[in-house]
């Protein structure tokens, strides 16, 4: 895509959920508006990064994915769309941005996920692997062939327990901020994991516009309602 420094470009940087690659955006290409390039965000252990060790802390992979970030902006405007886990990437990329100066995103969007000052959730990552694999697939995001897999399951238990390590232990820590971005905060409405309540809890990280959409689907959603999420995004980023 040819660089454009005008206003109606923009670079989207998507973060995956637990145990997700980059390809999990990628098909969004088909129908994102030509003027949003999109940039999945490969998060090591998995994908094309599949032989680098998993992060031993989120925010240890928030100052890999940072330094990506600043790399590939240019002089483009940019957001973030995370769901999940991603959204909370997005929480310790914003606090990166602070600190550093960094130049900042036009917006914001959550997805699929409480903010980070609710900590009295459950806690799964310790479980045995065969509870650990049922709490995974109740939550709908792993495809009933890979799940009756044993060897593709051997696989991919051990990204999904890193990742939910580093969440679980990323929220014992994890404080409140402010912003002054518009957000975007997306929930599903049969979603088991988060709450309504939840979700409005997003409007205290700024004190801009923060704009809250319910779809249809449980915690993955974002498969099930792609071309909306994919609207919403095209109708929020290009005038």
């Amino acid at each position: 895509m040819e660089n454009n420094n005008s206003s109606d470009y923009m670079k989207l940087f998507c973060l995956p959920y637990a145990g997700g690659s980059a390809t999990v955006f990628s098909k969004w290409r088909r129908e994102l508006d030509p003027r949003i390039e999109l940039l999945p965000v490969e998060l090591a252990g998995r994908g094309r990064r599949f032989k680098e060790p998993f992060y031993p802390s989120l925010p240890d992979g928030v100052k890999d994915v940072s330094s990506y970030i600043m790399e590939q902006i240019g002089d483009s405007e940019y957001s973030l769309f995370g769901h999940s886990m991603g959204s909370l990437y997005i929480c310790e990329i914003m606090k990166q941005i602070r600190k550093n100066g960094w130049r900042k995103p036009r917006h914001l969007f959550l997805s699929g996920m409480y903010p980070p000052h609710i900590r009295d959730k459950k806690k799964i990552h310790h479980l045995p692997d065969e509870e650990f694999i049922q709490e995974i697939i109740q939550l709908g995001g792993t495809p009933k062939e890979v799940a009756e897999n044993k060897e593709l399951m051997e696989i991919f238990t051990p990204v999904l327990r890193g990742d939910y390590k580093n969440v679980e232990e990323y929220f014992l820590v994890a404080d409140q901020e402010t912003w002054d971005i518009d957000m975007t905060v997306l929930t599903g409405d049969d979603d088991n994991l988060v709450t309504l309540d939840d979700i409005n809890q997003w409007r205290k990280y700024t004190s801009q516009s923060c704009t809250i959409v319910t779809l249809q689907g449980g915690h993955f959603f974002i498969n099930e309602e792609e071309e909306k999420v994919i609207d919403i995004i095209n109708k929020t980023l290009i005038a």
